[in-house]
C-alpha cells in the first residue's frame, strides 16, 4: 500500500504544473494586442468604471456628455495610464512592451485624462481641481511605488480606484454632495480594500510561490491541495464581485431611466 501511496503522490507532484499566468484574467497569446489587452486589466478597469456609472446614476440630474466624459476620463487615467505606470514596476503582467514605452503610453494617457477634468473644471465648477490633483498624484505616486511607498497601500488603492470615482461620476452632475453619497463613497471604497486584499494574495500565490500539492494538518497529516485549489476561493470571490458590482451599476442605470423596480 505504501508503495502504491508513493507512486500516486509522485504521479500528482509530476502531473502539477506551476501557474504560468499572472492573473486569472490574463490572455495566453503573443503579441502586442495581446499585450495591451492584458495591460488594462480589464475585469479590473470594469468594475472600477462600475463605481463611476453608480455614481452618475445616483445624482438628481444625469447631463449626458458629462457623463459621458468623467467615463472616458477614468478609462484612460486609470484603465491606461496607472497600470501602464504599474506594469514598470516588475513587469508582473509580464507584458513585452518596453518601459519606455509604458512611461509614454501612461502619462500621455493620464495627461488626456486631466485635460478632459481641468476642461470640466473651468467650464461647470472650480471645486472640481482638488479632486483632479488629488486622483493624478495618486495615480503616479501608488502605481510607481513613489515615497519608499508610503502611497503604495489599501488605504490610497481604496481612495482612487474606488471612492473617487464614484465621487466624480456623482459630482460632474450634480455639483454638490449629500450624506448617503458620502455613505456610498465608503462603501465603494472598502468593496475595493475587499478587492485589492483578495487580489494580493492570489497574486502572491501565483507569482511567487512555488507549486505545491498539499498542506500539513494540525494531526500531522498531509491534506492534498494543488496551488489551483489553494487560490480558487479568493479568485471565485473577485469574479462574483466583478460581476456583482457591474450588475449593480447596470441596474441603477435602468432603475433611473426604464423605471425598472427591484
Amino acid at each position: 500500500m505504501k508503495i502504491f501511496s508513493f507512486i500516486e503522490n509522485r504521479s500528482r507532484r509530476k502531473s502539477q504544473k506551476p501557474l504560468t499566468k499572472p492573473a486569472w484574467y490574463s490572455l495566453e497569446g503573443r503579441g502586442m494586442l495581446y499585450d495591451f489587452i492584458n495591460l488594462l486589466h480589464p475585469p479590473y478597469t470594469v468594475w472600477h468604471l462600475s463605481y463611476v456609472v453608480i455614481g452618475i446614476a445616483m445624482a438628481p440630474t444625469i447631463f449626458i456628455n458629462r457623463s459621458v466624459a468623467v467615463i472616458i476620463a477614468f478609462f484612460l487615467g486609470l484603465g491606461i495610464g496607472a497600470h501602464a505606470l504599474d506594469e514598470t514596476m516588475g513587469n508582473p503582467l509580464q507584458t513585452r512592451i518596453s518601459k519606455s514605452k509604458l512611461y509614454a503610453i501612461g502619462f500621455t494617457a493620464i495627461l488626456a485624462a486631466v485635460g478632459i477634468g481641468l476642461y470640466y473644471t473651468i467650464t461647470i465648477s472650480f471645486l472640481l481641481l482638488p479632486f483632479i490633483i488629488i486622483e493624478t498624484f495618486f495615480a503616479v505616486a501608488y502605481n510607481l511605488e513613489m515615497f519608499n511607498k508610503k502611497f503604495h497601500t489599501g488605504l490610497v488603492f481604496s481612495l482612487s480606484w474606488g471612492a473617487i470615482p464614484f465621487l466624480m461620476g456623482y459630482f460632474v452632475n450634480s455639483l454638490s454632495f449629500s450624506f448617503p453619497v458620502i455613505v456610498m463613497a465608503a462603501f465603494a471604497g472598502l468593496l475595493t480594500f475587499v478587492q485589492r486584499t483578495l487580489s494580493n494574495q492570489t497574486r502572491f500565490v501565483r507569482r511567487r510561490i512555488l507549486p505545491v500539492d498539499g498542506l500539513k494538518l494540525s494531526s500531522g497529516s498531509l491534506f492534498p491541495i494543488s496551488s489551483k485549489e489553494l487560490i480558487s476561493p479568493a479568485e471565485k470571490s473577485l469574479k462574483a464581485l466583478n460581476v456583482m458590482i457591474v450588475v449593480l451599476a447596470f441596474a441603477l442605470l435602468l432603475e433611473r431611466y426604464m423605471g425598472f423596480t427591484l
